[in-house]
């Protein structure tokens, strides 16, 4: 593949990331903590937002790495199937590149706006100290 593809696919993997669009989050259930859920899939990579009731929360750097790249290799995947799914007159139409830049500007802005407003706080993974065992997961699209 090519650089710039790669590039890309990074940046459609991360904007799909940070939207939450493939992730789940981890609540805990003791009534009695003030904790953020945990929001990633499969790490944890952030808490969820706002957290007490401000405009900040925490990234987690090992987390991050680790569903970046896994989900850098899923929609790489994708790519290389629907690549060799679609016929090549398809791929190199007009429409289609625009349709890919489109979808590509997109996700930097997701990107932009997330990072541009939000205080992130930078941790390299969870120390939250739960102490209940008793969670549950949900993800953040369900139609609950």
């Amino acid at each position: 593949m090519r650089p710039i593809l790669l590039l890309r696919l990074l940046l459609l993997a991360t904007g799909l990331l940070l939207s939450d669009v493939i992730t789940i989050e981890r609540i805990d259930t003791c009534p009695d903590e003030q904790l953020p859920s945990l929001i990633g899939m499969p790490l944890p990579y952030r808490t969820s937002i706002p957290w007490v009731n401000s405009g900040s929360g925490v990234l987690y750097v090992q987390g991050l790495l680790v569903d970046l790249l896994i989900w850098w290799m899923v929609v790489g995947g994708m790519a290389w199937g629907l690549g060799r799914v679609v016929p090549e007159g398809v791929r190199r139409s007009v429409v289609t590149k625009i349709l890919s830049w489109s979808i590509t500007s997109l996700a930097v802005l997701v990107i932009i706006f997330i990072f541009a407003a939000i205080e992130w706080q930078w941790q390299w993974a969870p120390d939250l100290p739960f102490r209940c065992t008793e969670s549950t997961l949900r993800s953040l699209w369900s139609l609950e």
